[in-house]
């Protein structure tokens, strides 16, 4: 458990959703918006065990619950981990189930995976109204069975059951300032072009390693002249290297594991490469960021690049398949982003599309299903 006191005289939303960034920064920008709507409440986050979504919590300073609950077993060795799963799903429900009896619990938000599962199960035997928020394209097999379970479902997809609706953002994704102070904000070269590199809260090995290739190529070398680039490695074990090879290269740059202000980081880029998390394309699209993204490889669905090819549909950004070999990755994507960073009239035309066909924020629709429970019950 962490975070603030709650007050015993409110009623409690619970936001059910862990694992990853993805499944936690949503259910933090509905709680966000509710309380900008002036909704007295307090929240009650259950994630899962893994660390970062402790790590995450924490820093917002909100009270959480870490479920022991694991991922359903697959492939080799699955039926020797099911006793392992069972145990961890009776234990999660029951820790649910405690928050349910302890607290004035009104409703149930639940952003789906593996950490939602049974937050949703628990709440609807206990008839605590829930609503399932679908994040993924295609939805993930747990989010199909806790549809069923849930009273009401909304998706960010076309092609699932319930109300289409934009993806969540907090008001901290969206920068709302000019490059230039958002590049002072963060300790840049406010007159400097910016490459922003980032793999989100997972998955950036592949895009670390790449980078670290890529600058040591010439033709990067001539393209990066008088530009910066602001790299979020998504851990601790790629700053050191990363800023040998940005040094080697003579690019000025600001290698860290993470940045707060996402908002911040999208508005003072020039250009981006990014993976392609649901959440990753609605901030590129609300800051309307020209992006190269390199949907995460290890998906058997590969729903990074099914979640980005909306946005490039509407010629807001462009996809590459991450080769997974450093090298490789690093020759296929030389020419699409030098060619991005040295065309300021293509760079134009995307960022008139993107604000053009912005989405709008999902949070709100959410955060008015929750207000209307509470005041109906």
């Amino acid at each position: 458990m962490g975070g603030f006191v709650m007050s015993d005289a409110l009623t409690t939303i619970v936001f059910a959703g862990g694992g990853s960034g993805g499944h936690i920064f949503p259910n933090l920008a509905i709680a966000q918006r509710l309380g900008e709507q002036g909704l007295a409440f307090n929240a009650h986050f259950l994630v899962s065990a893994r660390p970062l979504d402790a790590q995450i919590l924490r820093q917002h300073a909100h009270v959480f619950t870490a479920l022991p609950v694991e991922p359903l077993p697959r492939g080799l060795g699955a039926l020797a981990r099911l006793p392992g799963f069972v145990r961890a799903w009776r234990n999660s429900v029951a820790a649910v189930r405690r928050v349910i009896l302890q607290e004035r619990v009104g409703a149930v938000v639940a952003t789906g995976g593996f950490a939602s599962g049974p937050a949703v199960w628990a709440a609807s035997r206990t008839r605590v109204p829930v609503t399932l928020v679908n994040l993924d394209d295609p939805p993930g097999w747990a989010n199909r069975l806790l549809a069923r379970r849930a009273d009401t479902v909304f998706s960010v997809f076309d092609g699932f059951k319930g109300q289409r609706i934009g993806y969540p953002l907090r008001g901290g994704a969206v920068g709302g300032v000019d490059p230039a102070s958002a590049r002072q904000q963060l300790g840049l070269n406010p007159d400097r072009h910016t490459l922003l590199v980032t793999g989100g809260s997972q998955g950036a090995a592949t895009v670390n390693q790449m980078m670290a290739c890529l600058v040591q190529m010439p033709e990067a070398k001539l393209a990066l002249a008088g530009w910066q680039v602001l790299h979020l490695t998504g851990g601790e074990q790629d700053i050191e290297p990363l800023g040998r090879a940005y040094e080697q290269a003579g690019v000025p740059s600001k290698v860290q594991p993470f940045c707060e202000q996402m908002g911040l980081a999208w508005c003072a880029a020039t250009v981006a490469i990014s993976r392609a998390g649901a959440g990753s394309v609605a901030e590129v699209w609300a800051n309307a960021t020209p992006t190269i993204f390199l949907p995460y490889p290890y998906h058997k669905d590969q729903h990074q690049k099914k979640n980005a090819k909306p946005l490039v549909a509407v010629d807001g950004a462009v996809i590459c398949d991450d080769l997974i070999d450093a090298q490789a990755n690093a020759d296929q994507l030389l020419e699409p982003l030098t060619q991005l960073m040295g065309d300021n009239n293509r760079r134009r035309v995307m960022i008139e599309a993107m604000r053009r066909s912005q989405p709008p924020n999902g949070a709100a629709v959410v955060a008015d299903w929750v207000t209307q429970r509470i005041k109906t019950n």
